[in-house]
């Protein structure tokens, strides 16, 4: 019988009993269980974070019968122990009654299910009783499975002093952790963020960090084995109804949702992408406004971010793993909730970080053009695409204004100096821009490429004061047309100078090259 496709799918035991698919992870969490008692992973939303507390807590619950046939079925000590799990998705909402009585009713009701009385009254308090009275009722020490930990801090990451305020309070909670250190089994404290120990975990010394790990790179998300092994007979199904081969079938897999390098070597493919590419059979975005599109957008013009920074940018390891609410690197921040990850090193030694694949390239350049436009992705490209393939610049260009002179005043930022250096970024990403930064040329990448039947345009922008023959020649000098000199197309160079102060393109070149 063919295994179902759990999408959406986060409770384990659901998951076994409706049949689903589950791409077996047993032997990378047992190799987890072994490594400390206290372990701390950082994934983006959608990746399964939930499914491996929920995998974790079965497991400790001695199921066995839940693991039927998996690795960790004949390698594994069966025998129940007490859990705690703490998920910040439930309890009631944070922005209705605040924090703390927000983590007092997840505690209850934990306390409940394990038929435990609480008396304490702060939420500290209320962790450390809970641990005390499950320890003493039952002779055994407490695996304790805290999920999105940080979703408090991050849900207000543009209030500040919201974030602030929460983070406080959660340093103080999880600071009961260390003062049970004897009463405590496991414990595995899973989020998107990875703040910096001392602002959140300063009491916890010994906290392991597997979040680029390359033990446990694989063990959220699917490898290209995994699909392979489990998702053969709907890579039939996909092939038969997109009329294409398997070969074709996994490049086009691999282009849209492959690229998640949480190790810098490991490819992952999105979960979340993945199940429902396979349940519609359709190459789309699924996994990017599950996300968190709106908060980084928001960063970002609240910032004055030159969203053309973002891309095949560089980041020291320890500006990527840690920083504080009040010091936000916007590039650590985009890493660690999946919009880029790691391609490579440069000769510094700092990471290489750019967009993973198709799906998030695409719907970030087409969510920051309608965020930074204010009108709905779509109403502009069609004629800048027409001129485009007629090879009608002066077409092309009449559209772009016409594109900016609809935009109204009051959404552009007064004291933004890259609101118009991103807005022709990405808006030349949404026509076209299919260069990933492994092809990029050794002396550097033109701002966009935009491939037609007849013609391959590349592009260089630039802000007045500078000229358009400035861009044409860098253009040239830099050899961007070089990797594409076997394809037969004809190759053109165009310019563009963007005056911010008109809102418009000032000024623009094209040359055949």
């Amino acid at each position: 019988m063919l295994k179902r496709l759990p999408i959406g799918q986060q409770d384990f035991a659901g998951l076994i009993e409706w049949n689903g698919i589950y791409a077996d992870k047993t032997k990378i969490i047992y190799d987890l269980l072994n490594l400390s008692q206290y372990v701390f992973l950082s994934r983006p939303r959608r990746f399964g974070k939930s499914l491996l507390i929920s995998t974790l807590k079965n497991l400790f619950e001695g199921k066995k019968e839940l693991f039927k046939g998996l690795w960790i079925e004949n390698n594994f000590d069966w025998k129940e122990v007490p859990v705690i799990t703490i998920d910040f998705n439930r309890g009631e909402s944070e922005d209705f009654v605040g924090l703390k009585r927000s983590v007092d009713s997840v505690l209850e009701k934990e306390a409940d299910r394990n038929g435990v009385k609480l008396t304490a009254e702060s939420n500290r308090g209320k962790l450390d009783e809970l641990i005390t009275k499950l320890y003493e009722k039952t002779g055994e020490k407490v695996v304790l499975l805290i999920d999105e930990y940080d979703k408090p801090i991050v849900d207000h990451i543009n209030k500040l002093e919201r974030a602030e305020e929460n983070r406080e309070i959660l340093r103080n909670f999880y600071g009961a952790i260390k003062g049970c250190s004897s009463m405590l089994r496991f414990v595995l404290i899973t989020g998107i963020s990875r703040f910096s120990k001392l602002s959140i975990f300063s009491e916890l010394n010994n906290l392991a960090d597997i979040s680029m790990d390359k033990n446990f790179a694989a063990i959220c998300g699917f490898t290209k084995d995994d699909l392979n092994e489990y998702f053969s007979e709907y890579k039939d199904a996909a092939c038969e109804e997109l009329e294409i081969l398997r070969d074709g079938l996994d490049e086009q897999i691999k282009f849209w949702y492959d690229g998640y390098k949480f190790d810098g070597k490991t490819h992952i493919y999105n979960p979340f992408s993945m199940l429902n590419f396979f349940a519609k059979k359709e190459f789309k975005n699924y996994w990017f406004e599950s996300g968190l599109p709106k908060l980084l957008v928001d960063f970002i013009r609240e910032h004055g971010i030159d969203i053309k920074e973002l891309e095949n940018t560089a980041i020291s390891e320890l500006d990527l793993n840690n920083f504080d609410v009040t010091k936000i690197d916007i590039k650590a921040l985009m890493f660690q909730t999946g919009y880029l990850t790691i391609v490579g090193k440069n000769e510094n030694g700092k990471y290489l970080l750019d967009y993973p694949n198709e799906e998030v390239r695409q719907s970030f350049a087409a969510y920051l053009l309608t965020n930074f436009t204010d009108q709905k992705y779509g109403n502009h490209d069609d004629k800048m695409l027409d001129s485009l393939r007629a090879g009608d610049i002066d077409g092309f260009i009449t559209a772009v204004n016409a594109l900016f002179a609809s935009i109204p005043y009051q959404i552009i930022p007064k004291e933004n100096e890259n609101y118009f250096s991103s807005l022709i970024y990405v808006l030349l990403k949404t026509l076209g821009y299919r260069v990933a930064s492994e092809l990029s040329s050794y002396k550097g990448r033109a701002d966009a490429v935009i491939k037609t039947k007849d013609s391959i345009y590349i592009f260089e922008y630039k802000m007045a004061p500078t000229t358009a023959l400035e861009g044409i020649n860098q253009i040239k000098i830099k050899g961007y047309a070089d990797e594409f000199a076997a394809d037969p197309r004809k190759k053109i160079a165009v310019s563009i100078v963007v005056d911010k102060e008109k809102r418009c393109v000032s000024e623009y070149l094209k040359e055949d090259l």
